[in-house]
């Protein structure tokens, strides 16, 4: 067991994938336990719901960043990409990175055929606060920190920028497979890591990819409960 951090910091890259594979396993069990537990893919206001992110906000977002990322590979946050150097600018950039996300979504659904407008909902307190908890605390929180931030710039030094923007988009996409209702959708998410990759490479940090991510997710708040 001792071995294991000295494996880890020899074999970044390969880490990096094995965290990739375990992600996607762990996001399958949460997604099988939220359809068993609550009936649907929505955001439940209810306590019960609450207590269920937080078990795994602890399992993704704590062991997973904090232990998988950060811990063994003694990676610090300032390497995968948290810094405050020009933090307005940055905001920015995160805000412009949403709207980007939003239209491909929109886009990709033209390409489908999907022209129906989502029904929207004014989210009750707590509904929004579990919502912003998931959006930002677990899934940009984690997506981020693991392909912007940690496999990106190995692949960077592996391959080369385009190559590794593209590569980590790839990945990306990959472990959303099993939550695709259409091929197509594939590609609208290959296209969101793009996104997301050009804004780590554009600001140098992970706040704006963050940021566009955490808001995009955010928009589940308002959106009428999957059925």
């Amino acid at each position: 067991m001792n071995d294991l951090p000295a494996w880890v910091q020899r074999h970044r890259l390969a880490w990096g994938l094995a965290m990739v594979v375990l992600f996607a396993l762990l996001r399958a069990a949460q997604t099988l336990a939220w359809r068993q537990g609550f009936g649907a893919l929505d955001f439940q206001a209810s306590w019960a719901f609450a207590g269920f992110l937080l078990l795994w906000f602890v399992i993704l977002a704590v062991a997973l960043v904090g232990g998988g990322l950060v811990w063994l590979p003694r990676v610090s946050w300032a390497q995968l990409g948290w810094r405050r150097q020009g933090l307005l600018r940055t905001i920015g950039w995160g805000a412009l990175g949403f709207v980007l996300l939003y239209l491909n979504v929109i886009a990709w659904a033209l390409l489908k055929g999907d022209t129906a407008q989502p029904a929207m909902l004014l989210p009750g307190p707590l509904r929004l606060i579990l919502v912003a908890f998931f959006a930002f605390g677990m899934a940009a929180w984690v997506e981020e920190n693991l392909y912007r931030g940690y496999l990106q710039p190995l692949l960077v030094g592996r391959f080369g920028l385009p190559a590794a923007i593209v590569a980590q988009a790839a990945l990306f996409s990959a472990a959303h497979l099993g939550y695709y209702q259409q091929g197509l959708d594939f590609g609208m998410a290959f296209v969101a890591g793009l996104i997301l990759g050009g804004l780590r490479r554009r600001d140098g940090s992970l706040v704006a990819p963050y940021i566009a991510h955490g808001l995009f997710w955010l928009m589940a708040a308002f959106m009428t409960p999957a059925v």
